[in-house]
């Protein structure tokens, strides 16, 4: 399963290192959590994401933005954190309200890499399958400040029901 993720995410990047016509950096805080039946004793779990995005235009206020990011995940509750270290690589489609101001939305799949040792026993999925959506602003030259809401639709593990659930807030530079 982890080689045909991994094949899926090389292909879209070479296509869109082909097509892009912007590329550009973000990172910034997440605000993960686990929702679901088993969820009730955890809390907001505060982390960082990161890494490279690029946007092709389709039509004049509509793009597409290809991202890969690495997200740290997962949940918290009184006594430990219960990290979730994933490769992310959410699609949006970006709608132009203005044209220093849009709202995303779209798919997002996740590679896990990694898990705090703590976490081991809820025998942990290697994926990660969801949705975003969110706003985006252009305050100055090429940068821009995001927030996105990623709800997850697998289950973090078969030994429980639960699932991710992530606020983001992102500062973006576009070269």
């Amino acid at each position: 399963m982890k080689k045909l993720l991994l094949t899926v995410l090389l292909f879209i990047g070479s296509f869109t290192v082909a097509n892009a016509q912007a590329f550009g950096i973000k990172a910034g805080f997440n605000f993960a959590n686990f929702t679901g039946d088993d969820a009730g004793d955890f809390n907001v779990l505060t982390s960082f994401h990161g890494g490279l995005v690029a946007e092709i235009h389709v039509l004049n206020a509509v793009s597409v933005q290809p991202e890969l990011l690495y997200s740290i995940q997962g949940a918290k509750n009184d006594d430990e954190n219960y990290k979730l270290n994933y490769l992310t690589v959410p699609v949006m489609m970006k709608i132009y309200l203005a044209d220093s101001f849009n709202i995303h939305g779209g798919p997002q799949i996740g590679l896990l890499i990694s898990e705090s040792d703590n976490f081991e026993g809820f025998e942990s999925n290697t994926y990660d399958f969801g949705f975003a959506a969110g706003a985006e602003f252009f305050f100055a030259n090429n940068f821009s400040v995001q927030a996105r809401y990623n709800w997850g639709t697998t289950k973090v593990s078969d030994a429980a029901e639960i699932k991710n659930s992530v606020a983001q807030v992102s500062l973006c530079y576009m070269f």
